[in-house]
């Protein structure tokens, strides 16, 4: 019979889903604060409490894992568009049966009388020390699994695109953000936002066929107007994707960068 501390219990697990998370933001190449990673592991570790509940059937106990994977994912990541979303969940689910697999298999070898596993719940006792140490050889091992499958972070985060304005090809610089989930509100289409200095002929086509798109940004609230355009195209970590999307300028307050325009990721996902 174990005896469970709960303090070893949530602090074991925190740190697990902490490097998921990380693993999953280098996986998935999501853009995300410390402080939301650190409430996400902070849900892992509280949701791992589920261990002192009696033994449910293996069935429930997935369902309450699944669940538990897309709670830590949307206090980590959101708000993101729904695609991603399941992406990032589905990611975190199978990366944590391989993390913790690794993870428990160098304290079988060590010290398996330590171990606990409950409605997919895992305790280990063990010290701090060697609780990050351990977690942190884990860690590596699975950047370089993802190393040599040639998966994680794509090369860069920056693109160009080109569109129809007016009649005239427009290029311009990006950056992919997944932060940016901007919807027209009647089509649902994405949204790509761009400087308005880069394009000053937007000036004159802003009275045809706009639509007005509210925002919620660090710095407030407010409305976009919105234009669809034609023939938009991104080249994107060596790949060229043609876009459905509207495309609404801004002063510079929400391109904190210097590119000309935020592409949201679903577009080269």
């Amino acid at each position: 019979m174990h005896t469970i501390y709960l303090d070893i219990l949530f602090c074991v697990n925190f740190i697990i889903d902490y490097m998921l998370l990380l693993l999953v933001k280098t996986f998935l190449s999501l853009s995300c604060r410390l402080r939301r990673l650190l409430a996400g592991a902070a849900v892992g570790g509280l949701s791992s409490f589920v261990i002192l509940l009696p033994p449910m059937p293996s069935g429930f106990s997935l369902i309450i894992s699944l669940a538990a994977a897309c709670a830590v994912v949307g206090s980590a990541f959101s708000p993101m568009p729904k695609k991603m979303f399941f992406k990032a969940a589905a990611a975190f689910f199978l990366v944590s049966f391989v993390y913790c697999g690794i993870m428990m298999a160098v304290w079988m070898l060590f010290s398996p009388e330590n171990i606990l596993i409950r409605n997919t719940s895992v305790y280990i006792g063990i010290s701090p020390i060697s609780l990050v140490i351990t977690a942190v050889f884990c860690y590596v091992i699975m950047l370089v699994i993802m190393r040599i499958t040639g998966r994680g972070r794509p090369s860069s985060s920056l693109c160009s695109m080109k569109c129809i304005i007016d009649s005239k090809e427009v290029s311009l610089s990006g950056k992919v953000d997944t932060g940016n989930s901007l919807k027209e509100p009647f089509s649902g289409l994405p949204v790509i936002v761009i400087k308005r200095s880069c394009c000053p002929s937007l000036q004159e086509t802003e009275i045809q066929g706009c639509r007005l798109i509210p925002f919620t940004s660090v710095g407030g609230n407010g409305m976009l107007t919105g234009i669809k355009v034609k023939d938009i195209s991104i080249k994107y970590d060596g790949a060229v994707y043609h876009a459905d999307a509207y495309i609404a300028p801004c002063d510079n307050k929400l391109i904190t960068g210097p590119e000309d325009a935020v592409v949201p990721y679903e577009l080269v996902s």
